[in-house]
């Protein structure tokens, strides 16, 4: 019998002004999952990139890329370097407006894609300033689903996972696994709010949940900034199958299990038993 094929989450830790050592950080971790068997590996929303939302947009245009700008290029070699496919995120130029807040997946082959792009954008928190909203533009109201190795795989960014109907159109689009890429504060969330909207999204569409995560606190806009996000993962049923501890740097590695995919679609289909139609 084959392997299984496995997802690796990597955890991705505070930015600065320079993305370097975040892009050292991922290639360390892609390094690890490849060593650990993994066949695809998933980094955060932005992962070399600080949290800069509350500021004023024009003092952080230099962070935007073309698609062939040097995080494109570091995560193309890794992918090439590892034997694994990347699944990545960057500030993605997009004509002469705002940057698309996207995700790019690179193949050990050398072929690079963008595979997603955050389509909600949370409002300025409060007493902020700025937003989100005055930083990127929302990318396309569509989730899709791609094929790497024999899953495939639908890519949700962080505040996507708060809309149900993401979740359904992924399913829809025949993903086995949805990676999700978080990064950025969530002060107002209740403990725990995390992990349940992940949890509820893998149970009710009979997918995999797998999320990676920023961590810790930056600093570098001259006040302290919290990663509230977790990497983790749960399975097609719901259950539980890895959490990296908070604040740690490991891969969470998930095998991904064919039959555990037939099992929770023939015995919890809600989305065959869905009678209202998905959002447009």
């Amino acid at each position: 019998m084959s392997a299984p094929f496995v997802v690796a989450a990597v955890p991705i830790g505070p930015a600065g002004r320079d993305p370097a050592p975040r892009w050292r950080e991922a290639e360390a971790g892609i390094v690890a999952a490849a060593a650990a068997g993994a066949g695809l590996v998933i980094l955060p929303e932005l992962f070399a990139l600080p949290y800069i939302a509350g500021e004023a947009p024009e003092g952080w245009t230099h962070l935007i890329e073309d698609e062939d700008g040097p995080t494109t290029l570091r995560m193309s070699a890794a992918a090439h370097a590892s034997g694994v496919a990347v699944l990545f995120g960057l500030a993605l130029r997009a004509g002469h407006g705002r940057p698309l807040n996207a995700a790019r997946l690179a193949r050990p082959d050398g072929h690079v894609e963008t595979v997603a792009a955050k389509i909600h954008l949370p409002p300025a928190g409060d007493g902020e300033p700025y937003g989100e909203a005055d930083h990127f533009a929302p990318g396309a109201p569509r989730v899709t689903a791609v094929a790497v190795g024999p899953v495939r795989v639908a890519t949700l960014i962080c505040y996507d996972r708060r809309f149900p109907e993401c979740w359904r159109a992924a399913a829809a689009a025949g993903a086995d696994v949805v990676a999700v890429m978080v990064g950025g504060p969530a002060p107002a969330d209740p403990e725990g709010l995390f992990a349940a909207e992940l949890q509820a999204g893998a149970r009710a569409n009979a997918v995999y949940a797998v999320a990676a995560s920023r961590y810790g606190t930056e600093t570098v806009t001259g006040r302290p900034v919290r990663h509230d996000g977790e990497t983790l993962a749960f399975g097609p049923d719901g259950g539980p199958l890895a959490r990296a501890p908070r604040g740690g740097h490991r891969p969470v590695l998930v095998p991904i299990d064919p039959g555990r995919l037939v099992h929770a679609r023939e015995t919890n289909a809600t989305a065959r038993r869905l009678r209202l139609p998905l959002a447009s």
